[in-house]
């Protein structure tokens, strides 16, 4: 973990014998380490990926020197998008245009009207696995909130303050309902010439085609 905050210029959010949590805050990145796993995720994006890329790259690296493991069960990545909408109902309305009609058979047998739906996916092809949801979502907070400074802190503390809230002065409006579509890819058992950005790559085509199908509703 220490390579990894000298490395990426992380702050140490939560550190225990049996692993590890850090941020880096002004990109919204996250990172939690174990001897079993590694998950890395970040927030809202500014670019096309290329910077989570490099630091998951960077971060499996030295697991690989530190930890050593001896096999890799599982690789996964998974892309969270999101089509807002400015109040519950018209979100709720439109989730019920895709993955068929069955709620309409549904409503008739039951005698009610349907209201919303939750689209959901499983695909699979040899060792990979991919996890296709669509789903309305009312986000509890609107708006990130900035963090103030104590008049004491010292200049390490005001540093890591200073780049949470660099992270929410990025942030644009603030999103109180959407439907949001995760597009997940694991590979079981991923091949040595597997790599991440292969992985990665392979994971935005599909996207964008998933993407593609829902946005022709």
């Amino acid at each position: 973990m220490l390579a990894a905050t000298e490395q990426f210029d992380c702050v140490t959010v939560d550190a225990k014998p049996t692993g590890a949590k850090l941020d880096i805050p002004e990109r919204g990145v996250h990172i939690f380490c174990d001897c079993v796993n590694l998950q890395v995720g970040q927030e809202l994006p500014q670019d096309d990926g290329s910077y989570f890329l490099s630091v998951c790259k960077g971060l499996v690296e030295l697991v690989r020197m530190h930890f050593a493991p001896k096999v890799i069960p599982r690789n996964g990545i998974l892309w969270k998008s999101y089509l807002p909408f400015t109040n519950a109902s018209e979100m709720l309305k439109a989730s019920l245009q895709y993955g068929g009609t069955f709620q309409v058979e549904l409503a008739k047998a039951v005698g009610m009207l349907p209201e919303h739906k939750n689209v959901d996916f499983f695909l699979s092809s040899g060792s990979k696995d991919l996890h296709v949801v669509l789903q309305p979502v009312t986000f509890d907070r609107l708006k990130l909130e900035k963090r103030n400074v104590d008049p004491r802190a010292t200049r390490e503390q005001k540093s890591r303050i200073d780049r949470y809230n660099k992270f929410v002065e990025s942030v644009g409006e603030p999103l109180s309902n959407a439907l949001v579509l995760d597009v997940d890819l694991m590979e079981n058992d991923p091949p040595k010439e597997s790599t991440l950005a292969k992985h990665f790559e392979e994971l935005k085509q599909k996207n964008e085609q998933v993407r593609k199908l829902f946005e022709t509703r």
